[in-house]
């Protein structure tokens, strides 16, 4: 059942009286729920118009209204509603999985981390790298209760990886980065040599779900959704409110395979694309769950001192149901639809609410942003992460100017912005057209009917102000080339301070494999 909460005039005057006294040092420290969705496209949630039903998302993001971000409006649009939440339209993460989850944690680029490359398979013998301290491991130190529920996927084959070693007192999910959501095994292949010494590719497959460092046994036909907005459920309720909550709820959802409880599928029969059908019920699905937590917390008494983040790790797998429109490209990709992501903020200590957010921010500036909301005194000199407080919470403009989208020298390709700029060298990845959304297609229809977008050059520079979707490219219009020159500059001093990956570096090992570990991925092979 989905829950709903009436906003009380008491209520709201709460809110508004707490703003500027909120993050005092005298003042309680702010819980913090940070939840990542896994996979969600740009035109997947309510708020930016889609077609699929988020009632709770849209509500949180834009309450009391939903409102549609259009085509035109990419940029410009605003929209009031009636208590805290603030849409951040220009937030940035990484193409793929791994590389985000380690933005998060670390408040570093990739390309600083050694996790440019593609993500953590199962089987590959490394991990975000152990001297770097986590956001979680700040909040601690803080005073902070630190809780994680869901997909971890930043290494495990030593324990030393994994989040109770990095600053998590519990963790609730799974290592791995995509696995069944019912029967919670996830399949794969690892390296091997027969009698003759030529390479083979052995099948394998284990349990990867734990609560802490036991295995789950008792949840095979729980549906993973479910089963951690259970446990968030459990959390929440049973905590000790003037201790201050950091709950990082990174969701399975909506990552493949495309399953779901039927009766979720079923609220979508108008859609004829079985992908979109599917891939709508899991959305509508963590919807539900996130309602369910935040009436939680409200029944605890902590919401209106929560600070909500809500983010999904990269943009949306076009050929499996996700959709960017109108932002070009796909997860994978260095476009737009693989890289910007659905963002908002909600709670009573934002002091400027009810509009969406233009200024630029990157999943690294979550870092220094959350230590600064719990009052931590930041001695990282070399983090890539800005603190974005006063942008997020004041509407103030943004100290960032520049980031990077990627760099990734096993491709080639890189991808930086300065200002309203975007440079891209190199291949930016496919798919690479503009998807209409699959509710208007049918199953006899190609999978990813596009306006193609031609992706044949191997310099691109794009006005993102005056173009968001990437339809001109400008890097050969003569008038521009001061603007390459820049920028092929700008890349040239990020590439200074590029290391190498990690991913090439530990290649997958048959060590890994589950049927030496009680038939489970687990740590203890590297």
């Amino acid at each position: 059942m989905i829950m709903s909460t009436t906003i009380t005039l008491f209520s709201l005057f709460a809110f508004t009286t707490g703003v500027h006294a909120m993050l005092h040092s005298t003042a309680p420290k702010p819980h913090i729920l940070f939840i990542a969705a896994d996979d969600l496209g740009w035109n997947d949630v309510g708020f930016h118009g889609s077609e699929i039903h988020t009632p709770n998302l849209d509500k949180l993001a834009n309450e009391g209204e939903h409102h549609n971000i259009t085509f035109d409006q990419l940029y410009t649009c605003y929209c009031a509603p009636l208590v805290p939440g603030v849409i951040m339209n220009r937030t940035y993460v990484q193409p793929v999985c791994s590389p985000t989850r380690s933005a998060f944690m670390s408040g570093r680029f990739p390309i600083h981390t050694g996790l440019q490359h593609e993500v953590i398979h199962p089987t590959q013998p490394y991990g975000l790298p152990l001297n770097i301290t986590t956001i979680a491991e700040h909040l601690k130190s803080a005073g902070y209760a630190t809780h994680m529920i869901g997909k971890w996927h930043l290494g495990f084959c030593d324990t030393k990886y994994t989040p109770l070693e990095r600053g998590f007192d519990s963790h609730f999910g799974y290592y791995v980065g995509a696995e069944d959501y019912f029967t919670h095994r996830r399949s794969d292949s690892v390296p091997g040599k027969t009698a003759t010494a030529t390479t083979v590719e052995t099948h394998v497959d284990g349990l990867d779900f734990r609560n802490n460092t036991d295995l789950v046994l008792t949840m095979n036909g729980t549906y993973s959704t479910i089963a951690f907005a259970m446990e968030a459920e459990r959390i929440v309720s049973q905590h000790n409110p003037s201790v201050p909550l950091y709950l990082y709820l990174p969701f399975q959802a909506v990552h493949g395979p495309l399953e779901a409880p039927q009766h979720y599928i079923d609220m979508y029969s108008d859609i004829q694309n079985e992908k979109r059908r599917k891939f709508a019920g899991m959305v509508t699905a963590m919807d539900e769950a996130i309602g369910n937590i935040t009436e939680v917390f409200r029944n605890r008494g902590l919401w209106n001192n929560t600070l909500m983040i809500f983010t999904t790790d990269n943009g949306g797998p076009v050929t499996v149901g996700a959709n960017n429109y109108p932002l070009r490209g796909s997860k994978h990709t260095l476009w737009e639809g693989g890289t910007r992501g659905s963002v908002f903020v909600h709670g009573s200590m934002l002091e400027k609410t009810g509009y969406v957010n233009n200024e630029l921010m990157h999943s690294v500036d979550w870092y220094p942003t959350l230590m600064a909301v719990a009052g931590i005194t930041n001695k990282e000199t070399d983090l890539d992460g800005i603190n974005a407080w006063d942008t997020i919470s004041k509407g103030m403009p943004s100290k960032r100017e520049s980031l990077v989208y990627n760099i990734d020298n096993n491709i080639p390709v890189a991808a930086i912005r300065y200002k309203q700029w975007k440079l891209i060298v190199g291949n930016p990845g496919s798919p690479s057209g503009w998807y209409p959304q699959p509710k208007l297609m049918s199953d006899q229809v190609a999978d990813i009917q596009m306006i193609r977008g031609h992706a044949n050059d191997t310099t691109y520079l794009f006005d993102l102000d005056a173009d968001p979707t990437e339809h001109f490219n400008l890097a050969n219009n003569t008038d521009k080339q001061e603007i390459v020159a820049m920028m092929k500059d700008r890349l040239k001093e990020v590439m200074k301070t590029y290391v190498h990956d990690l991913s090439t570096l530990h290649p997958p090992t048959a060590k890994s494999n589950p049927a030496d570990f009680g038939d489970a991925w687990s740590p203890g092979w590297c």
